[in-house]
């Protein structure tokens, strides 16, 4: 009993850091990545404001060089556009397009994309803006792809060797599921009440898309909790009992069968 909930424990804790290692990776990932940095981009710039303000040079830089990329040297990060998505293209098609490059050069080259008229990066190492494109830029993203794989893999040899030494680790894929799902609720509330006092529009940009990468880990856990129970409730209606107990009668009811039958006497 002792060696199996140890062993459960062990499930249990290699579950919650798949889980985190698995969230990192979703949310680091290229698409989703790339429209969360775009969006931090937006905010920094006050995209709503400035981009009214600069459509008509947008469009005449544009109709001067139809053929090559439009590049947008006022902003603080470098990018460039298609013309064709400058030239009489809807107001949204166009900051949609403006999002989504600002967005991948952030994911592509860091904090250090944003930077002033002479080339200089000014964010400090205690800015949050700075953390935050940190956290979900492409470097950040080889992290948590090579903490998922050992987890994962740890947690499948774990997930092996129970199978072999016949004892059930749903117990602690549930556990370990339930509390993953208990701590991203907790990270959530607190984002959520953190984004709620902050004032500025990169701040609570920032606060934001923390709060819509916690809720994908919360999402994460909260399915693997579902399947969790599920397996256990099945398990438990299907075979009326633990399946290590019915793995142990069946090993004594072997050791029984191999057992020579003594001879009668005579």
């Amino acid at each position: 009993m002792v060696r199996g909930n140890t062993s459960n424990v062990l499930v249990a804790i290699l579950t919650i850091v798949t889980l985190v290692a698995l969230t990192g990776y979703q949310v680091t990932s290229e698409t989703s990545a790339v429209r969360l940095l775009g969006r931090l981009g937006a905010a920094l710039i006050e995209l709503d404001r400035w981009l009214p303000a600069h459509r008509d040079d947008i469009e005449l830089l544009a109709r001067d060089r139809p053929n090559q990329p439009l590049v947008l040297a006022e902003l603080p990060i470098d990018v460039a556009i298609p013309a064709s998505a400058a030239l009489d293209a809807p107001m949204p098609v166009l900051r949609a397009t403006i999002v989504e490059a600002m967005g991948r050069r952030l994911y592509e080259h860091g904090a250090g994309a944003i930077q002033d008229e002479e080339g200089e990066s000014h964010l400090g190492i205690t800015e949050p803006l700075r953390w935050a494109v940190d956290a979900l830029d492409e470097s950040a993203h080889g992290f948590w792809q090579l903490l998922l794989i050992i987890a994962g893999l740890t947690l499948l040899a774990v997930l092996a060797g129970h199978a072999w030494m016949r004892q059930s680790p749903l117990p602690g894929l549930a556990v370990g599921s339930a509390i993953a799902a208990l701590l991203a609720l907790m990270a959530w509330l607190a984002v959520t009440a953190i984004g709620s006092s902050l004032h500025g529009a990169i701040d609570e940009e920032i606060a934001r898309v923390a709060r819509d990468g916690v809720w994908l880990g919360l999402r994460n856990s909260l399915a693997a909790t579902a399947i969790g129970l599920g397996a256990l409730y099945a398990a438990h209606t299907l075979m009326g009992r633990r399946p290590e107990e019915s793995w142990d009668e069946w090993d004594e009811f072997e050791y029984e069968e191999q057992e020579p039958r003594k001879a009668p006497p005579y």
